[in-house]
């Protein structure tokens, strides 16, 4: 049975070594997140936010992953982890980086391919294996108990090493080819995104991105950056902000905190704290969105 809709979800077969306590994991961890719908909401936004967050477009002006330093690069792990157990709400190992259901686990995470690097107190420990390819906006959850058998044998300086090609037949995929939010600005024009950062006020700026890119998930920290106001809610509210510049139009600016259960009416995908701008496609949906007051 596949879990997760379109997620590459590929757990061990049942006579595998590793099946009952990785199993065992998942429904720890599934629990943890409120349970397989929350982990497919969170997912959508779990990576683009931690990136976004690095980027810092706001501060630096840089739009991209391939704009970072190498030590921010190297430093964005740290920041799956820290995020990561603040969705699970899991403390800290005494050995490792997380405790779920009496666990230690331990949190690797890549950006090219499967190049997580295992040191040697992981060894024979469970493991959550993050993958992110943000060129493409996919992303990969794993679970795996690290076997030596599984690893290779060459270890670098620091005494780590990484899965083998056949070892990576031992990991429990949550989601392998998952797609989260992208990162907007990889879609938007370079003659629109000069256009939007040109105009002066951050209610104007919004205002543009959200009528320019409907149907798209933005997130939180983006429209921060496109607004470059300690206020940006401000800009996007009612009485003075984007909204009164496009519910005339017809257009609506909806946030997933807030208007969750108007967005799955509308059959559109987004992760938690992402807004998504949208014109109605028939009476049906204009009445709806005009009785929440979205649209005039």
């Amino acid at each position: 049975m596949n879990l997760f809709s379109d997620s590459g979800y590929a757990p061990l077969p049942e006579d595998h070594i590793d099946h009952n306590e990785l199993i065992a994991l998942e429904n720890d961890l599934l629990l943890a997140v409120g349970g397989k719908d929350a982990f497919e909401e969170k997912l959508r936004s779990f990576f683009r936010s931690a990136i976004d967050e690095v980027i810092d477009t706001a501060r630096t002006g840089r739009f991209f992953l391939s704009d970072l330093e190498k030590t921010e690069k190297t430093y964005l792990g740290t920041k799956f982890e820290i995020l990561l157990r603040d969705w699970l709400q899991v403390p800290k190992g005494v050995y490792l980086d997380l405790l779920i259901g009496g666990r230690e686990v331990d949190v690797k995470s890549t950006t090219k391919g499967y190049g997580w690097m295992i040191p040697p107190e992981a060894i024979d420990q469970f493991c959550i294996l993050l993958r992110v390819d943000e060129e493409k906006a996919q992303c990969g959850v794993g679970l795996v108990k690290a076997r030596p058998e599984y690893l290779r044998s060459g270890e670098n300086r620091d005494k780590k090493t990484s899965f083998s090609a056949a070892g990576r037949a031992n990991i429990w995929w949550l989601a392998s080819n998952f797609d989260y939010t992208p990162n907007f600005w990889t879609v938007v024009s370079d003659e629109d995104r000069n256009a939007i950062m040109a105009l002066g006020g951050g209610t104007k700026k919004i205002a543009m991105l959200f009528e320019r890119y409907q149907e798209m998930a933005i997130s939180r920290v983006q429209i921060a950056a496109v607004a470059a106001q300690d206020d940006f809610m401000k800009r996007i509210r009612r009485n003075g902000g984007a909204r009164d510049i496009l519910a005339p139009k017809g257009i609506a600016i909806l946030y997933s905190e807030t208007d969750r259960e108007l967005l799955l009416k509308l059959e559109l995908k987004f992760g938690s704290r992402e807004f998504i701008s949208y014109k109605p496609k028939n009476d049906k949906e204009s009445a709806l969105l005009r009785l929440e007051e979205h649209v005039d």
